[in-house]
């Protein structure tokens, strides 16, 4: 017959409760010890990929998930009104400009809304936009070549062309703002729409963008309706629609949105971090409610003789853990807020990122308060059935010791000592050491693992993008995105011999560049139609297979000639390591390498396979020709800061030892980077820079500018 006595169980749960009050303060600091734990590193974790994230964002120069680079206005007006684009900011190239002060570091001048300045981090913050013809918002470092003061107001000259009609015109500045002179090496500058509409008339953006001067074109940004997953999907469909080739306009996804390797990469590792605390948690609790229920367990005996059940026994102690979770986890999951934002900037100081802030994320304390509490419950679940099943006789006979076989004799040669009496006291519960243990061991175990978590954001990994050592020197040309790189011998050995013999240089790091041709063999050819047809899909995607196919059989292959393109690199001895470390198919010996009958390649792994025999032509096709056998493939997606940035495609990159490349042709230096002592990079700053000084066509760049750019 079910009776109603919950009134009764909840009375002896509050009593018991009360009357454990040393139980219940460590049980209550191990509650919120738990869920500090848990919230701070959600609070860490969740805040470190969002400023990673922003890092990134900072990087690609836009917040906004997809570019559309050259619209006509017409094209432009039709994805605004796409029902797929959320939001959106608009701009018009006017003119670029590379003369005077701008020769090492171009100007883009554009005509821009509000939306498209906020996206693009290049709102005046001094200032406002130009309004009148003769107004100019730009960059805070233009004033600083111009070798004007960055105050509004200033009278700023600029030479430039708009399709082929030039123009000099003065500006008063009504505007600027700092922006990344290293991460984004180029100026920009906006102009009222007012004069874009005059400079622009009778210009036709349709016709710019397939002469490649882009006059006039509408770059618009946007973020997408739906999944980032479905981006690239979601950008066909606006293209279908709207009936525009991707390629034609220049669609650009932002990397920061697609790649999703960081973001994995911290799951993971937010997971087992969670996972360690939550053990160190489960143990805590769980011992001390079960020395707590040993402790009264001939209480709960006598319980057991007026008629408690085994299920009213376990609802008296999670009754008591629920008290203390509802006491201990608002606690800890403030404790746990406030100590991630504590730490974060700590974090960050190792980092060495400079803008990040620990944001109210509601998901935190959800999260929080949910697997704080799970954990609590599950912790108490082994001392409440514990409690449930103990019978009066046990109760009174309960001694602390499980005796399971017939106690045996110790014998010596030493005689009792104090120390072998306390270790056989500690293993005299074996269960009981072994927690008490796991609970030790798991401190260090979580010290640890976090220690490695932080120590994994490597920020040097992240600038081997941009630079291998301490400072990078190249020619203008090279520093300049915007523009493909090609050979210029402006970098001279002689310059670097005076860099060289620096106080604190311990080496210069060259690597030579030139663009090659190689005979077109069965392979290449075979990857010359395989080209095509994945460029005939990303324009069009809907295609079928036979359509394509088609297309194929009516492509006139013999317009390729009899070579194909080769972009050829010289490492020193240097890079060897670096090479090694990126090989992702074969083996590298570098005795074989250095001998220079070897070469590496990059991408065009369709043209050539390893241990294929390529021979190569530099400068030209009447060139001195050489035979060398492939020796493996390197990604040379991670040899970016040692590359000419672009890639000539369809073709295929070359990587030779830089004794076998000056023998081949005359010897352009593409980049020299320098590679110091600590103690000396400041002042290598000012003595290089002072060495360049009087070479207008040569620059540098050192890793401290590209990290107080991330700052």
């Amino acid at each position: 017959m079910r009776n109603n006595n919950q009134a009764v169980i909840r009375k002896l749960s509050k009593r018991s409760f009360l009357a454990n009050r040393s139980r219940n303060i460590f049980a209550l600091i191990a509650v919120v010890l738990t869920t500090v734990l848990i919230t701070a590193v959600f609070t860490i974790g969740i805040s470190l990929s969002d400023g990673i994230q922003q890092m990134a964002i900072h990087t690609y120069g836009r917040s906004t998930e997809v570019d559309f680079q050259y619209l006509t206005k017409e094209e432009a007006q039709h994805v605004a009104e796409h029902p797929l684009i959320k939001e959106y900011g608009i701009s018009q190239l006017i003119a670029q400009t590379s003369q005077g002060v701008f020769r090492q570091t171009p100007c883009e001048i554009y005509a821009a809304d509000k939306n498209f300045t906020e996206f693009t981090f290049s709102k005046p913050t001094t200032g406002k936009m130009p309004e009148a013809e003769n107004e100019i918002a730009l960059m805070s470092w233009i004033l600083d070549v111009m070798g004007l003061p960055r105050e509004l107001g200033q009278v700023v000259h600029l030479d430039f062309e708009v399709d082929g009609i030039p123009y000099s015109m003065d500006f008063t500045v009504c505007g600027f703002w700092d922006s990344d002179t290293n991460l984004k090496p180029y100026g920009i500058a906006y102009i009222s729409e007012t004069l874009a509409d005059k400079l622009l008339a009778g210009v036709k953006p349709a016709e710019t963008r397939i002469s490649g001067g882009y006059y006039g074109v509408t770059k618009l940004i946007a973020n997408i309706d739906g999944k980032l997953s479905k981006l690239a999907e979601n950008v066909d469909m606006i293209l279908e629609d709207i009936g525009i080739d991707a390629n034609t306009v220049g669609v650009l996804l932002n990397g920061a949105y697609t790649s999703t390797t960081a973001d994995g990469g911290m799951i993971v590792a937010m997971i087992l971090i969670i996972s360690i605390i939550l053990v160190s948690g489960y143990l805590l609790i769980y011992n001390i409610f079960y020395i707590s229920v040993m402790r009264d367990v001939r209480f709960y005996g006598l319980l057991k003789t007026i008629g408690t059940t085994q299920k009213q026994l376990s609802r008296i102690v999670n009754f008591q853990a629920v008290q203390l979770c509802i006491i201990g986890i608002p606690i800890g999951l403030l404790l746990g807020y406030l100590l991630g934002i504590v730490l974060i900037p700590v974090l960050l100081s190792f980092l060495t990122i400079g803008y990040m802030a620990a944001t109210p994320n509601p998901w935190i304390f959800l999260l929080g308060a949910v697997i704080a509490l799970i954990t609590v419950l599950f912790s108490c679940h082994g001392p409440a059935k514990k409690a449930g099943q103990v019978s009066p006789i046990e109760a009174v006979r309960y001694t602390g010791l499980v005796t399971t076989h017939i106690r045996k004799i110790k014998g010596g040669k030493g005689g009792a000592k104090i120390s072998r009496m306390a270790w056989s006291n500690v293993f005299r519960s074996k269960k009981k050491a072994v927690l008490v243990i796991a609970s030790l061991s798991i401190g260090l175990i979580l010290f640890n693992t976090v220690y490695t978590f932080v120590n994994s954001f490597d920020v040097n990994k992240f600038l081997e993008s941009y630079i291998n050592g301490d400072f990078l020197i190249a020619s203008t040309d090279y520093f300049n995105f915007t523009r493909f790189y090609q050979p210029n011998y402006v970098l001279s050995e002689d310059v670097l011999l005076d860099i060289e013999k620096l106080e604190g240089v311990n080496e210069i790091a060259k690597v030579y560049y030139d663009m090659g041709f190689a005979p077109i063999e069965e392979r290449m050819q075979d990857a010359l139609v395989n080209f095509h047809r994945k460029a005939i899909l990303a324009q069009k995607s809907s295609l079928t297979e036979e359509e394509i196919e088609k297309i194929i059989e009516k492509t006139d292959f013999s317009t390729y000639g009899d070579f194909i393109n080769v972009q050829v690199y010289g490492f020193d001895s240097y890079w060897l390591d670096k090479l090694e470390q990126n090989m992702v198919e074969g083996t590298f010996d570098r005795e074989k390498f250095l001998s220079g009958d070897y070469l590496l390649v990059g991408f065009g792994e369709d043209m050539v396979q390893v241990g294929d025999t390529v021979t190569l032509h530099l400068g030209d096709k009447d060139a001195e020709k050489r035979s060398y056998e492939v020796m493996g493939r390197v990604n040379y997606r991670e040899l970016n800061s040692l590359s000419a940035h672009f890639i000539f495609a369809p073709g295929f990159s070359a990587y030779l030892p830089s004794s076998e490349f000056k023998d081949l042709t005359s010897s352009d230096i593409m980049s020299a980077t320098v590679i110091a002592d600590e103690f000396a990079i400041d002042n290598l700053q000012t003595k290089i820079g002072a060495l360049l000084m009087n070479d207008p066509e040569v620059d540098f760049r050192s890793r401290a500018d590209y990290i107080a750019e991330m700052k």
